[in-house]
């Protein structure tokens, strides 16, 4: 509710529609209470979601020490029952959510700015979006950090649990990518401040082809190798 009013507050207000596009006009002018409603729904969506994990949440909040370190990280096994799985689906909740704001902000500005024919848009746009795809990469370089210690469940090899590949090359594997999902937010930084869209998309494109090879395909040589 909070990014939606921020984008109805930052979109251009009034001017002239050009073109022949008048459906789309007529869904940049919806009625405030369908688009309060529909985000209404979203929420509701969203909290049963939060609903259906009510376990996980009584679990993490009423935790004991089971007295037992964990072999491969020392971490306490209690962390493995009870806080990471809560903290995975704090992090896919809120991923959730966001991805969903991100859209609906993008469409508001995409029906105001290009039924108008506007091209310039105003630094304050820019840093609503970059805002929110900063806090998107934020929670993937999270995500990243949790599978981590997700390494302990790994059924990658002949044993259940952290494997030779999963130590030597998918740990690896992910604290790089994790330096580089941070890296994409320092890109994406600057691409707000200096209006240069096209580092971000040589930055994502790096990303995702280093998922491919370093999350990928080299643990998966690793282990078979092994």
């Amino acid at each position: 509710m909070g990014n939606l009013l921020l984008a109805r507050h930052l979109k251009p207000a009034g001017g002239k529609y050009l073109g022949p596009i008048v459906i789309l006009q007529r869904l940049q002018q919806t009625p405030r209470w369908s688009i309060y409603t529909g985000i209404g729904f979203l929420s509701l969506i969203f909290g049963l979601v939060a609903q259906s994990n009510w376990e996980t949440i009584l679990r993490f909040f009423h935790q004991q020490p089971f007295g037992i370190t964990g072999p491969v990280f020392h971490q306490g096994v209690g962390f493995y029952v009870f806080s990471l799985p809560f903290l995975n689906f704090l992090q896919s909740w809120f991923l959730g959510v966001l991805i969903v704001s991100l859209l609906v902000v993008v469409g508001i500005y995409f029906l105001s700015y290009k039924l108008q024919r506007l091209r310039t848009i105003p630094q304050s746009v820019i840093f609503h979006v970059a805002g929110i795809g900063i806090a998107i990469l934020g929670l993937i370089a999270w995500k990243y950090w949790l599978d981590i210690w997700e390494l302990v469940f790994s059924n990658r090899g002949a044993m259940f649990g952290a494997t030779y590949a999963d130590i030597h090359a998918q740990l690896p594997a992910q604290w790089t990518l994790l330096a580089l999902v941070i890296l994409c937010i320092g890109i994406l930084i600057a691409a707000a401040l200096r209006r240069k869209p096209r580092w971000l998309i040589y930055g994502m494109g790096v990303w995702i082809v280093a998922s491919i090879i370093i999350g990928v395909i080299f643990p998966g040589l690793v282990q078979r190798f092994r």
